[in-house]
């Protein structure tokens, strides 16, 4: 794993179960290109080809850490 990904993980549990998972899931944690902290927490293939759902990370799901806020999201989500 890369150290740009290193950093972004708060904890062992959530730096383990990323560095686990397959291909084509993983990373499933990570920065977009505006800087967002995100998951893939679907896939889905289509005729189009393999899809993924992503949703922005407000807490670590293990450990409940605050990594990043909606207002800033919204600042750098831009529609």
């Amino acid at each position: 794993m890369s150290d740009a990904l290193d950093e972004i993980f708060c904890c062992d549990s959530l730096k383990g179960v990323v560095a686990d998972l397959p291909e084509p899931a993983a990373p499933t944690v990570y920065r977009a290109d505006n800087g967002v902290l995100m998951m893939v927490v679907g896939l889905v293939q289509s005729e189009e080809g393999l899809g993924y759902l992503d949703q922005a990370i407000m807490h670590c799901p293990f450990c409940g850490i605050k990594l990043q806020d909606a207002k800033a999201i919204a600042e750098k989500v831009s529609h």
